[in-house]
């Protein structure tokens, strides 16, 4: 099987997976959408009932405050809260009913009301006119029958909401109404009770397509359920723990609640199946179409990549099969090796790292002889001349003092000389360096005593580092040999060491004479033709000479490559300031940071 092929059917397989996990997230995005937008339409739903049932409320109750503002009504109320229908009709009682019965046939009550209804415990009922009764109501009642009336004279004058019940002042059977009333208060001054159809709330306006609901008043009293499966109490506490869960997902079904402020009357609205039938379908359709049309854009890229890939492979094969240390840059040469590109490949690619691995290890090996070779003759050429100063300087003071700072003396010179003798290590840890560089120090200080000071400020992280043996020592003693000639000033050296995000340095400053500019650019192209010479590979003995900073430089140089940063300055205030350090992340472009120097 072809590698493209191979390399499609991998990929179409991947793709495969990712669209069908695509189309599951688009399934689950969609769901959760609608799922929120149905959910807020069911909410503006409740909330609008709550609003038509407040205003239906409203009018109803405005209906008995209409009677009681009517000074004709509110006396009638009062005469027949004093005599009984049933022992004398007297013109007063007469007179009281008739008043009644036409301020309850005013237009406003009975556009406003299916029935609206006086009666009181002496007997006395006048009802509003009903078309269908021909103003016939009974007057045979027993209050005692009528169980919500407790609930109004507890209320002490408050306008309280009575849910469904059976009409009981017409002669014959009447509708399922609910009702407002109101317990008056005063001596058997009666109830005044404004009555609606339940069926009147079958035209509420419904928001949300498909929506059910239902109507309690007084906490868990069902006043209307628009399809009467709820109205059973049972049902209605299931309907409400839902409401307060929200649990949609879960239960299958869509449930908001929102109550009145004003009257207590609350609404839950309901919708049985989120996103049921001709929506979900929908929603499976649209996350069907995203999951092929992604797929097919990535079937589509699959191919065209894997045709582009494949293509470089081929071409890469005939390069490989032809290429050696000699003919690195001719170009692909086209020839057909057969169906499986990649085993092709591999084998075409064996023979030439054959090849190239014979001539790279030769050459490494020639080129570490040389570099060694090169390093040890540049290390031989380190100027011991201070140790002579210092033998004299212990000599003298031996004689002349017979005390025990020559035993000290003898004790760093001693380490300094083990240090610099030793040839098994070519490149140490700056820590190595800076203790070698300290004894130096303590010895100079005896030759020179006040004449001489140093300040020594090294990181922790920078002593970690490596350097070329001595190259500190180099610096030092450059410095004792060229800064301050025959100036009688007093000699300060600084040598400081800092680490930072993308390199670290170690800066060696005097306060001496400084170097020309003449003397700096010879020093440059010194350094310019020892770099060019150890690129090369050529012979560095004759040409490197002598000693100096261009030695230390070399030496760097073998150790850092393109990281090594070496400058030298004249400083500003005076002096002159060497720097050595490395870069970490990024090369130098010609391996000199600044003036690259020495004396």
């Amino acid at each position: 099987m072809k590698y493209q092929t191979k390399l499609i059917l991998g990929y179409t397989t991947i793709a495969l997976l990712l669209s069908i996990a695509l189309g599951i997230v688009v399934y689950s995005i969609s769901l959760d959408y609608e799922v929120k937008r149905q959910k807020n339409s069911l909410d503006v739903t409740s909330a609008q009932l709550v609003s038509q049932m407040e205003d239906r409320f409203r009018t109803m109750d405005a209906i008995i405050y209409y009677i009681l503002s009517d000074y004709d009504m509110l006396d009638s109320i009062e005469t027949l809260g004093r005599i009984s229908d049933r022992e004398v009709q007297s013109s007063y009682v007469l007179n009281a009913r008739t008043t009644l019965s036409n301020g309850f046939n005013t237009e406003y009550i009975l556009k406003n009301s299916y029935r609206t209804v006086f009666y009181n415990q002496l007997g006395n009922l006048v009802s509003s006119f009903n078309a269908k009764e021909a103003r016939q109501v009974s007057t045979d009642f027993d209050l005692g029958t009528i169980s919500y009336l407790e609930r109004a004279v507890q209320a002490k004058g408050k306008t309280v909401l009575i849910g469904a019940h059976t009409d009981e002042w017409g002669r014959t059977d009447g509708p399922e109404v609910y009702s407002v009333m109101k317990a008056l208060q005063g001596y058997q001054m009666g109830f005044l009770e404004v009555e609606n159809t339940i069926e009147s709330l079958s035209t509420l306006a419904v928001a949300a397509p498909g929506a059910e609901f239902v109507i309690v008043a007084n906490g868990e009293e069902v006043m209307y359920s628009s399809n009467g499966d709820y109205s059973d109490t049972e049902s209605l506490r299931s309907l409400c723990e839902k409401a307060e869960s929200e649990e949609e997902k879960t239960s299958g079904m869509l449930v908001s609640r929102s109550s009145s402020e004003e009257f207590d009357l609350s609404v839950i609205a309901y919708i049985p199946e989120i996103a049921e039938g001709d929506g979900r379908e929908a929603i499976l359709i649209t996350a069907m179409a995203a999951a092929i049309i992604a797929f097919g854009v990535c079937l589509l890229l699959i191919i065209l990549w894997s045709y582009i890939l494949t293509k470089s492979i081929r071409e890469l094969r005939g390069v490989i099969e032809q290429t050696s240390l000699e003919n690195l840059d001719i170009q692909a040469i086209e020839t057909d090796y057969g169906l499986d590109e990649v085993r092709t490949l591999a084998n075409s690619y064996q023979v030439m790292t054959k090849r190239l691995s014979q001539a790279v290890n030769s050459e490494k090996r020639a080129l570490m002889l040389q570099m060694q070779a090169q390093f040890d003759a540049l290390q031989a050429q380190i100027n011991p001349h201070f140790l002579y100063n210092v033998l004299n300087i212990i000599s003298g003071r031996g004689i002349e003092n017979n005390d025990d700072m020559i035993c000290d003396m003898c004790g760093a010179l001693a380490s300094m000389l083990r240090y610099s003798t030793n040839n098994k290590e070519r490149y140490v840890k700056t820590e190595q360096e800076m203790n070698y560089l300290e004894n130096y120090l303590y010895l100079l200080r005896a030759r020179y005593g006040d004449k001489i000071s140093f300040d020594v400020s090294i990181d922790s992280a920078v002593r970690d580092k490596l350097l070329p043996k001595m190259t500190l020592h180099q610096f030092v003693e450059n410095i004792l040999a060229h800064a301050y000639g025959h100036s009688d000033r007093r000699m300060i050296i600084q040598v400081s060491g800092t680490m930072y995000s993308d390199h670290w340095e170690i800066r060696v400053q005097d306060n001496g004479e400084g170097i020309s500019e003449e003397k700096l650019r010879e020093i440059r192209e010194k350094i310019k033709n020892v770099r060019k010479n150890l690129e090369n590979r050529g012979g560095m003995e004759m040409e490197i000479g002598g000693m100096g900073l261009v030695n230390t430089y070399a030496r760097c140089f073998l150790l850092y490559h393109d990281a090594l940063i070496f400058s030298i300055r004249n400083l500003p205030s005076g002096g002159v300031e060497v720097t050595v350090g490395e870069w970490l992340n990024r090369r130098s472009e010609d391996g000199i940071s600044g003036v690259g120097g020495g004396r």
